[in-house]
């Protein structure tokens, strides 16, 4: 096996905690707003119930070949030469979704903070931090996220409580003033992030108890749609319909913070914790790719892969995109259809061709 290394339950359901809150949290509430309006939070109870489907079908696919990942099991499924394929498609996605990781990140740190910092060194800094974790295993990685992760939490709710006197729950109403339409609309972009679970597609080979990858991936889901609600709720309650003019809503609302004159602008730490949140997610897709294409080149070591690849990513995440509103025109356009697809709609072919095969083979 490529990876000798094992993690528990509980770290893959923490790496996939911060793997989809550490950009969600940034992005997703401008984003539902736009459509959504004062009733985004009800798009994120809606998104969360399809996310919790999503991980239920993703490991239950996983757990009926644990000891493989899907870039093994699919020429199992499908053939070598189709199996082959569909793996090609999964090491592409990891790395295209991991230049758009990065290039968020990158553009984040630039517009707000380093704004003379080229963003080649931005780009390089954050792949050169990843790839060493990458390089030193999924353990690790778990182990590392284990400190982060808390941090992250504790920010998000030290925040939202620091918030209070500035929120206004009337700013919630009307509720549903037009209909369900703009609420399910809303909800579309943030299936991407849902959507994440799919990285246990590749985790699940790697956990010490392979049978509650589902009680795992469940839990996480659950506990990233809490904290984007309260997250939604709390800057709906203090903007208003304004969080869909403000591009990080959550991080504009650590900016108000005052608490008797001493407890002040916040979103320094804000920013420090998200980068921190931002490498273990880096790291996680950075992970997948490497080990996907490893296995896909049947390899023994995914280690050699590690620097080729991190160059690719560089390259990736610069030229793929000119600016941030081509980024940001392009989630709509083609990556949410092109993400779901992969995160979801392949591995419900896969595990519907499984059950077919299961079915047969009963009947034999």
């Amino acid at each position: 096996m490529l990876e000798k290394g094992k993690i528990s339950n509980r770290q893959a359901g923490w790496l996939l905690v911060n793997t989809i809150l550490t950009t969600s949290i940034l992005f997703l509430p401008s984003m539902i707003a736009r459509e959504a309006k004062q009733d985004s939070w009800i798009s994120i109870v809606a998104i969360t119930l399809l996310g919790l489907l999503a991980a239920l079908l993703i490991t239950s696919l996983g757990k009926r070949y644990p000891r493989q990942s899907v870039i093994q099991y699919s020429r199992i499924i499908l053939g070598k030469p189709l199996g082959t394929l569909v793996g090609l498609v999964f090491v592409l996605f990891f790395l295209y979704i991991n230049s758009f990781v990065i290039r968020e990140f990158s553009e984040f740190v630039l517009t707000l903070f380093l704004t003379k910092t080229p963003l080649v060194a931005v780009t390089i800094a954050i792949i050169f931090v990843s790839a060493y974790a990458v390089r030193s295993g999924l353990e690790v990685l778990a182990r590392v996220n284990e400190l982060i992760l808390p941090i992250v939490l504790l920010m998000v709710i030290l925040s939202l409580l620091l918030s209070l006197p500035d929120m206004d729950v009337h700013n919630l109403q009307p509720v549903l003033a037009r209909g369900w339409f703009p609420v399910i609309k809303g909800a579309y972009p943030a299936a991407i992030f849902f959507a994440e679970t799919s990285v246990m597609l590749m985790l699940i080979p790697f956990l010490k108890e392979s049978k509650r990858a589902t009680s795992a991936a469940l839990k996480a889901v659950l506990v990233v749609g809490l904290f984007q609600l309260l997250v939604i709720l709390g800057v709906t309650t203090q903007f208003g319909l304004e969080v869909a003019r403000i591009k990080f809503p959550f991080l504009a609302m650590t900016r108000y913070i005052s608490v008797f004159d001493i407890i002040e602008r916040l979103e320094p730490t804000t920013m420090l914790v998200w980068v921190m949140g931002g490498f273990i997610k880096i790291s996680v897709f950075f992970y997948c790719a490497v080990l996907s294409s490893a296995q896909l080149l049947n390899l023994k070591d995914y280690r050699p892969l590690v620097l080729p690849l991190a160059a690719l990513l560089v390259l990736g995440s610069i030229v793929l995109w000119d600016n941030v509103l081509e980024l940001s025109w392009q989630i709509a356009r083609s990556i949410i259809p092109f993400f779901l697809s992969v995160e979801v709609g392949i591995p419900l072919l896969l595990l519907f061709l499984t059950r077919i095969r299961e079915l047969r083979g009963r009947k034999i």
